[in-house]
Formats: structure tokens, C-alpha cells, sequence
């Protein structure tokens, strides 16, 4: 499952997961740190891009700033982030209900969309679902009367699960996959594994795809967006995926380590 010596002599830019890659929730995992220390150093150019919608991009960069890990905020880019870009493109302004955090609304309205806070009967364009560890039936409910409504469900990301330091938790997938069943409605996905949120970080960054690297801990969503964008896929077992998973698994990632450590001598670090 190795790269070629000559595709790793090529790679220059590394795209990294968060959650199960660099921390789980918020303790960090110290070898991989260390690791994107020694990158830096080394020259290699690096993008942070998660699922998660916790966190304004800023706040993603004051946490990381915590670890012991350098980021600029354009560095940085959250499905949140790219979902609000998109909404805003495809309707400016929209008026949005969020089931999600902090940092997905931040995001969103910094895009300038509405976001409305309790049933309205003017209805809304988009229902916005990410992870909401403070999730009701109440915001449940009043999604499901929007999309009935006519309102377009769009999903931040499908994650089933998110990795903490105390075991895995439910993520915004499973969520968005109770108001799919409740309306009937299909979600439009932005986050991993859609191309759509690696091409806009390649674009934003100006990467090259065959010098760039996809680095996570996820087979079904870091290393299938790596394949779905054919750049190189490393997969770190620090996270939610076990050995196990990768050799029953059909996606089949180009390295796998069980701590990014184990990356510094394929890639002369």
C-alpha cells in the first residue's frame, strides 16, 4: 500500500484532519504534533481540514495554538466554513436553520445568510445539520416542520461518529440521517468525502493534486475524498479507525501509520 519513492519525493503539501489526527477533542496526540512540527520546518505546506463545526476558523487556530500547532486562519478550512461559502454563492443571503454549534452559525452568517434561531412561518431556504452535542427534540422538530416546508437539508458532513478522548460519540451524520428518514429529503453533502470541499481548498491554496497528500483517520471519509480527487492518501491510526477496518475495507489508503512519527523517514523529515 506504499507510494512510489518518486510520488513521495513529490509530495510538498499536506492536507490534515483534526479530530483523531492532531487532537482527540482536546487533548492533543503528541507524536503527531511533533510530526507537523518537523514539516513545517522542513518546508512543507500544510491545510487543516475537518468535519467538525465546533469552531469559527479562528477558533480553530487559538485551539491549535494551545497544542503546540502553528495556523494561519486561511490555513483553515471547516466544512462549516466551505458549506457557508457554497450557501452564500447559491443563494446570497438565504435564510438558514442550523442545528449545530457555535462555530457552524459564526461561519454561516459571517457569510452573510440569515440564520434563524426558532420556527418561522416564512420558512427558510436551507436546514443546516452539524454536530450538536446539545441536540433536542425541539431543534429537531423544527427542522423537520422546514423541510416540509420546502426547505433544502444540507449536511456540514455525513460522519457517523466523532472520537474523543473517552470513546466515539455520535456526529452530525447520524443526525442528518434521522431528518433524511423523517422528511424523505436527501441531503446535499459538502463536507468529506464530497470533492467538493478538497477542490476548494486545492484552489484556495493553489495545490498542485500530485504534489499534495490527504492525512486522517478515516477510511470512508478522509481516504475516499483523497481517491475521489486522486491525490495521495495517508491514513494514521489514532483515531477512529482500527487495522482491522483497513484490511476488510475495499478503500484501500496509500500509507498507513499508527502515529504520523512513523512518516518521518518516508518522507525525510
Amino acid at each position: 500500500m506504499y507510494l512510489s519513492y518518486e510520488t513521495l519525493q513529490k509530495i510538498r503539501n499536506l492536507v490534515v484532519d483534526l479530530d483523531g489526527v492532531v487532537y482527540l477533542l482536546n487533548t492533543p496526540i503528541p507524536e503527531n504534533v511533533e510530526f507537523l512540527y518537523r514539516a513545517r520546518l522542513r518546508g512543507f505546506r500544510i491545510a487543516f481540514l475537518t468535519n467538525n463545526t465546533f469552531l469559527s476558523r479562528e477558533g480553530y487556530v487559538a485551539k491549535l495554538k494551545n497544542m503546540g500547532v502553528e495556523a494561519r486562519v486561511e490555513e483553515i478550512f471547516s466544512s462549516a466554513f466551505v458549506t457557508a461559502g457554497y450557501l452564500q454563492r447559491e443563494r446570497p443571503g438565504a435564510r438558514v436553520y442550523a442545528i449545530g454549534e457555535r462555530g457552524l452559525k459564526e461561519e454561516l452568517r459571517r457569510a452573510g445568510l440569515q440564520v434563524l434561531s426558532r420556527f418561522s412561518p416564512k420558512g427558510v431556504d436551507f436546514v443546516v445539520v452539524g454536530l450538536d452535542r446539545c441536540l433536542t427534540f425541539q431543534k429537531m422538530k423544527i427542522a423537520l416542520d422546514f423541510l416540509l416546508k420546502g426547505a433544502q437539508l444540507v449536511g456540514t458532513n455525513p460522519d457517523p461518529t466523532y472520537p474523543t478522548e473517552n470513546g466515539v460519540i455520535p456526529g452530525a451524520g447520524a443526525i442528518l440521517a434521522s431528518l433524511e428518514r423523517a422528511s424523505g429529503c436527501n441531503a446535499w453533502v459538502i463536507g468529506k468525502p464530497s470533492p467538493n470541499i478538497l477542490l476548494f481548498v486545492l484552489d484556495a491554496l493553489g495545490f498542485r493534486p500530485e504534489e499534495t497528500a490527504v492525512i486522517g483517520d478515516r477510511i470512508d471519509t478522509d481516504v475516499l475524498l483523497g481517491k475521489n480527487c486522486g491525490v495521495s492518501t495517508i491514513l494514521v491510526l489514532t483515531g477512529v479507525t482500527r487495522r482491522e477496518e483497513v484490511l476488510a475495507s475495499s478503500i484501500k489508503p496509500d500509507i498507513v501509520v499508527e502515529t504520523l512519527q512513523e512518516l518521518r523517514g518516508v518522507l525525510d523529515l
